[in-house]
């Protein structure tokens, strides 16, 4: 028993005083490290990213027309969030309801497919440019994945979707969409 134990300390004292491999897990110290301004930490970032997004110490890019050009294009970006009835035309017609939730330029969101009179729960993902969206809708229980291209009109988004069953395209068809009353 005696033995047990003390292969035991053994054990835990070789286990706490064994440095990983490759320095994993140890802190490297450099006393003259000035932590906004640090070459090796910038080179770094210019290696695995490209020097057009390494950050200055304002937290600007070196690629501010492109910041400011998407920065733009965020701030016109229209606000569609809210509650939203899609109706889905086609042989078929298919009612979906959202709740989409917006930030910036970007969508997400949740609700439910009525179809064949089931409600199947979805969710939902998304892109908004100027007076466009582009949303991908993931059934939670089929393999089914609505596709929408929609531009706003009068409070209203209208466009087509496309319906993939997997990999495949199974349906294409018209959709429209209002803002349900809160």
């Amino acid at each position: 028993m005696k033995t047990k134990i003390a292969l035991l300390i053994v054990m835990i004292a070789a286990l706490l005083t064994f440095q990983a491999s490759a320095g994993c897990g140890r802190w490297v110290v450099r006393e003259n490290t000035d932590y906004l301004k640090d070459p090796l930490f910038d080179e770094a970032v210019e290696e695995s990213t490209g020097h057009s997004t390494t950050a200055n110490v304002a937290g600007k890019t070196n690629n501010d027309e492109d910041n400011a050009t998407s920065a733009e294009e965020k701030a016109n970006a229209i606000d569609i969030a809210g509650k939203w009835r899609f109706k889905l035309q086609s042989d078929l017609e298919s009612t979906l309801d959202l709740i989409l939730i917006q930030s910036n330029d970007r969508l997400q969101g949740y609700g439910t497919l009525a179809d064949r009179g089931s409600g199947i729960p979805a969710t939902a993902t998304g892109i908004i440019s100027k007076d466009a969206v582009s949303l991908e809708v993931k059934l939670s229980r089929e393999e089914k994945d609505y596709r929408l291209d929609l531009t706003l009109v009068n409070d209203t988004l209208e466009g087509s979707y496309e319906l993939y069953e997997g990999d495949r395209l199974a349906l294409k068809g018209n959709a429209t969409a209002n803002k349900a009353a809160a």
